[in-house]
């Protein structure tokens, strides 16, 4: 079996990402959870002094991921990656350098999977996907119903928020062929008790 060096979740919005990502670290305790929005979710405060923004949260976030793909298309998944990095311990980690940086990266990686398996939530675009497989991760998909993965947003956010979600955002639209590609394909149509099962499947498969 294909040793890997990290896992990925990639899913369309309300698919279950972070549901799934918490079940598998519940199975694996070596895993350290990443989001790869994260550098987009420390923007929050901004929207408490921005109605303009109001309803539209998480086209805001979309907009904010945009404009820094403008500067690097990698810019999300290099600032996750520098995460792991720093949550590494010893200090036997290669300097990254750009003649040899993939290479760089999985020595890393398999010094960091010493201590802890990084797995990242999020995943959106083919950027991310090729990023990601070439220095060895598992990519895992989570498909969901359309229809009850807009019941699970207006749960989780209300339901303006929900319905002003931009579902044909590029991301939006990558993501669910990225799915259909991933190493994995987790069903997440059923109750919370099948999802376990499913996570549990995947450690084991892992």
């Amino acid at each position: 079996m294909e040793k890997y060096n990290g896992i990925i979740i990639f899913g369309e919005m309300g698919s279950g990402k972070d549901t799934l990502a918490d079940m598998i670290s519940f199975y694996n305790k070596d895993i350290k959870k990443y989001g790869l929005g994260d550098i987009i979710r420390s923007m929050k405060p901004v929207l408490r002094v921005s109605p303009e923004w109001n309803g539209r949260e998480r086209g805001f976030y979309q907009s904010v991921a945009d404009k820094l793909r403008e500067i690097d298309k990698n810019i999300l998944n290099k600032y996750c990656l520098s995460k792991m990095f720093s949550d590494y311990t010893k200090e036997d980690l290669k300097e990254i350098k750009e003649e040899t940086e993939y290479e760089d990266i999985i020595h890393n990686l398999k010094l960091i999977n010493g201590e802890f398996l990084p797995m990242i939530v999020g995943g959106r675009t083919y950027d991310d996907y090729d990023y990601w497989k070439n220095i060895g991760f598992m990519v895992v998909g989570i498909k969901t119903d359309r229809n009850l993965r807009m019941e699970r947003l207006i749960v989780r956010d209300g339901e303006e928020v929900a319905r002003k979600s931009d579902p044909n955002h590029n991301t939006e639209k990558n993501v669910a062929d990225i799915v259909e590609k991933s190493d994995y394909i987790v069903k997440n149509d059923g109750t919370l008790e099948d999802l376990k099962k499913e996570a549990e499947k995947l450690v084991e498969s892992y």
